[in-house]
């Protein structure tokens, strides 16, 4: 089908439910959060919220962050600020290491934090009383906190589980999840502040839903991919039931972006919103998902290049190529599995800037069609902690050579990224940092005693490297490669790895990461914002030299 007119600003006056979640810095801003909440409510929309943990990006709390709990963005570059899920990891394995100091420590940070962001929110807001208010407000979060601080003090009294992300207690056959303290948290500030202003709200509930679908043994449940899908299914029922009592007799409905299960990889509050859409949707209601984030999705990171446009409309196989985050761009806007999500109920979303006016090409709308040819749309990148190319005469073309060596690496926990043949060579790149001169070594022997022996085998190494990605929509024209590897040139990079499905979708380069700002720079201004008839007249004269007789 070919796209329609419909614009995002279309989808969001048509829908009658929005489920919206809120994450990134928006999370702490509950005063302008309610404000759009009471516009959408006065609109005739009924909200659902899935918030996230409240997190700030301004350096000025970078120096309560603990160092050890201190996030990177997708170069490998420490971001400044607060990161609240990322210190109750931090909390939790200090807690199976035995540290309940540096767990206290931390937690205090995390109560420093909140108190203060929220103390900011109430003192702006002119419709209240900032000292009462600001008490009611710290109420709700010492509560919250004291409970995790007394777990710490008595952890004989728990057993701890790493069901990967999320790090859950068990007592008495209960689970309380330590990772989704900081969305529980959310949940009860944002519905405490909303009876502050005189809106009636109602949680979603999650209390005692996690012990029926982990069991006693919860790894068993999260290592196994159909247990897991057994689970969700369970969970689906569990909230369908909840929100279809919730909804006739509620207009707003809150609750935190953390869910059971679904919490054992960072991004779950993602998913958490796209699963409740995907209930609402087949409870009947005409949704829309909302992701309200800093920005739209961009054709480049604004906060690096000025010269970044708004992508108005996103197919969700482009949307699965950009946020995808084994082979994909990792752009971290989505999660993957929510994007699956929302994509197998074909749900409409949109991605946008609650703060911004709301025009037709303000948000980026994510749905099924068929774009037209458009060439790139969107730059983005992501450092590679190694790659490693195998040269041999003898073993690449053997049968079974690619399955041996993807299983050899998965047994050791280290995930192959991107994967490059020729005659004698294979080039693999990894998008995790188990990769040592050690395991280079067991891999040669490997090699030497499955399909050896190969006296010309050799195996070399390359560090300090980044994928770069060209996207768009459908790039099924020629110039796109072109402009790529001339933008690539100019910045002086050389080219080390490339590949291109036959979908047309992604283009992935590997470049040294000393270069990585110029060569996004270059490639954004010649392969998005110079125009057809523009690079056709920077061609001319070299076409015309290559044709001269």
């Amino acid at each position: 089908m070919n796209s329609p007119s419909r614009t995002g600003l279309d989808v969001l006056h048509d829908a009658e439910l929005y489920v919206t979640k809120i994450g990134g810095d928006n999370a702490g801003r509950l005063r302008e959060n309610i404000d759009t909440v009471l516009a959408r409510k006065a609109d005739g929309k009924k909200q659902m919220l899935a918030v996230s943990a409240i997190r700030s990006s301004d350096s000025s709390y970078t120096k309560l962050a603990h160092p050890s709990a201190r996030d990177k963005d997708a170069d490998n570059n420490l971001k400044e600020g607060f990161n609240t899920t990322s210190h109750l990891i931090g909390i939790a394995k200090s807690i199976q290491a035995g540290d309940t100091a540096t767990a206290k420590d931390m937690l205090g940070r995390i109560r420093l934090f909140t108190k203060g962001i929220v103390a900011s929110e109430v003192q702006q807001d002119n419709l209240l009383e900032s000292s009462p208010a600001i008490a009611e407000m710290d109420t709700v979060i010492d509560t919250l906190l004291n409970e995790l601080e007394t777990a710490i003090d008595h952890g004989e009294e728990y057993s701890l589980h790493e069901l990967e992300k999320d790090w859950m207690l068990r007592k008495d056959g209960a689970y309380h999840s330590i990772t989704g303290v900081g969305e529980q948290l959310a949940q009860a500030l944002y519905r405490r502040y909303f009876s502050l202003r005189n809106l009636d709200s109602a949680a979603l509930s999650i209390e005692g839903i996690a012990a029926p679908l982990l069991g006693t043994d919860p790894e068993s449940v999260i290592e196994n991919e159909d247990t897991v899908k057994n689970a969700i299914t369970a969970l689906r029922a569990n909230l369908s039931d909840k929100i279809q009592a919730l909804l006739p007799e509620h207009d707003v409905i809150v609750s935190g972006g953390y869910l059971p299960v679904i919490a054992s990889q960072r991004g779950y509050s993602d998913k958490t919103g796209a699963l409740i859409a995907q209930v609402a949707s087949r409870l009947g209601e005409k949704v829309v998902y909302l992701i309200e984030k800093e920005y739209p999705i961009m054709s480049d990171d604004p906060r690096k290049n000025e010269r970044a446009r708004v992508i108005q409309e996103m197919t969700y196989r482009l949307a699965m190529e950009l946020f995808g985050n084994i082979r994909g761009a990792d752009g971290g806007a989505i999660h993957p599995d929510a994007l699956n999500m929302l994509a197998q109920d074909n749900i409409d979303t949109v991605v946008l800037n609650p703060r911004e006016k709301l025009t037709a090409k303000s948000g980026t709308y994510i749905h099924h069609y068929n774009p037209e040819p458009n060439g790139i749309e969107i730059i983005a990148s992501r450092s590679v902690p190694v790659a490693i190319q195998v040269s041999s005469t003898e073993m690449s073309g053997k049968p079974g050579f690619l399955s041996a060596v993807t299983t050899w690496f998965t047994e050791r926990d280290i995930s192959i990224d991107q994967v490059s043949t020729s005659e004698r060579t294979t080039s693999f790149t990894f998008n995790n940092g188990g990769f040592t001169d050690s395991v280079l070594q067991e891999f040669n022997a490997f090699l030497q005693s499955t399909f050896g022996p190969d006296e010309e085998l050799a195996l070399e190494m390359l560090k300090d490297q980044s994928l770069v990605f060209c996207l768009g929509n459908n790039m099924r024209k020629t110039g796109p490669a072109a402009r790529a590897a001339l933008a690539i040139h100019l910045a002086g990079a050389d080219i080390h790895f490339q590949t291109q499905g036959l979908n047309e979708q992604v283009m992935t380069y590997m470049v040294d990461s000393a270069l990585i700002r110029e060569v996004r720079d270059k490639l954004h201004r010649l392969g998005i914002e110079m125009d057809d008839a523009q690079f056709a007249a920077l061609m001319k004269p070299v076409r015309e030299a290559i044709t001269r007789e």
